[in-house]
């Protein structure tokens, strides 16, 4: 195999991981959308995410089963990345609940970009300018984006902007430690041991918060078992396996998709209007998303 076709093989099979993780950010955009689907049927915030880590890993199991296979044995790495993003849900849950939904989901996002500042000290990743440029444009349309939400849910108070920055640390050290938990095991094992330890833990902050564990009828299941299958098992799967493939600066651009999503679903669904700065921030969002990609598409005719 020549120089030239390793190179133009390793930039077809980085295109494909970051395509894996546009969608995998897309379909994590579902959830906000289906937790106040789960709040309207009687759950609480982290009583819905211990339902949607516990419901995915019986079709987790099922998938092994028909691939004739158990879990591999896993490292500490995809136990850490459940660990922190169980947190990341928990402590951002809980912001939404004592600040204003605008200042929780802008500051949250700034955790997406962070992971490529941890890349660059923990994996040597040095990110490239236009990464730089599609983290601006990506920031200003995730500021523009949020600031023209409505501050329903929450009071703006600054103990709440301080967890929702805490859970941006979680959501950056969960793409790190996804990108290394995925350099010894496949992406179906790292999914679920994560999602194993995002159960333990999600149910360990149930408790702590005196959520209920049990749900009011079997009926309000509904909603955590499509997070489950669409959010949990689609998207973070979708993540899991696309930084096994993509830089992790990368992937922390393409998960800014995800208030995107929310947004629209939001204004079709709920007639949640975007006003026009909501709508050029999403506009940015997405040219960042292009931008982050200008190096890579280089690559082969360097």
């Amino acid at each position: 195999m020549t120089e030239k076709t390793a190179a133009e093989l390793d930039a077809r099979s980085q295109l494909i991981g970051v395509a894996i993780l546009l969608l995998g950010g897309v379909l994590i955009g579902l959830a906000p959308i289906g937790l106040r689907f789960a709040v309207a049927d009687g759950l609480t915030a982290q009583t819905t995410a211990f339902w949607r880590f516990l419901l995915t890993l019986p079709v987790l199991l099922l998938v092994f089963a028909v691939r004739q296979r158990v879990p591999h044995k896993p490292n500490k790495w995809a136990i850490l990345a459940g660990v922190f993003f169980a947190l990341d849900i928990g402590f951002w849950h809980l912001a939404l609940t004592i600040t204003s939904v605008a200042n929780a989901t802008f500051i949250v996002n700034v955790g997406n970009i962070g992971v490529g500042f941890l890349a660059w000290i923990f994996l040597k990743d040095r990110p490239t300018i236009f990464w730089g440029l599609a983290i601006l444009l990506a920031l200003v349309g995730a500021y523009l984006l949020s600031s023209g939400a409505s501050k329903a849910g929450g009071t703006g108070g600054f103990h709440g902007d301080v967890l929702a920055l805490v859970a941006a640390v979680f959501v950056s050290f969960y793409m790190l430690f996804a990108s290394l938990a995925r350099r010894s095991l496949g992406a179906l094992d790292v999914l679920f041991w994560a999602t194993l330890a995002e159960m333990v833990v999600a149910a360990i902050m149930s408790l702590a918060f005196g959520d209920p564990l049990l749900p009011p009828d079997l009926g309000a299941l509904s909603v955590p078992l499509f997070l489950a299958v669409f959010v949990q098992i689609g998207g973070q799967g979708c993540i899991i396996y696309g930084v096994g493939r993509a830089p992790a600066a990368i992937a922390g651009v393409m998960l800014l998709v995800q208030p995107v999503t929310a947004g629209m679903i939001s204004w079709f669904l709920f007639g949640e209007t975007l006003s026009p700065i909501q709508l050029s921030g999403a506009g940015l969002i997405l040219i960042g998303i292009v931008v982050a990609q200008l190096r890579q598409r280089r690559s082969p005719a360097t």
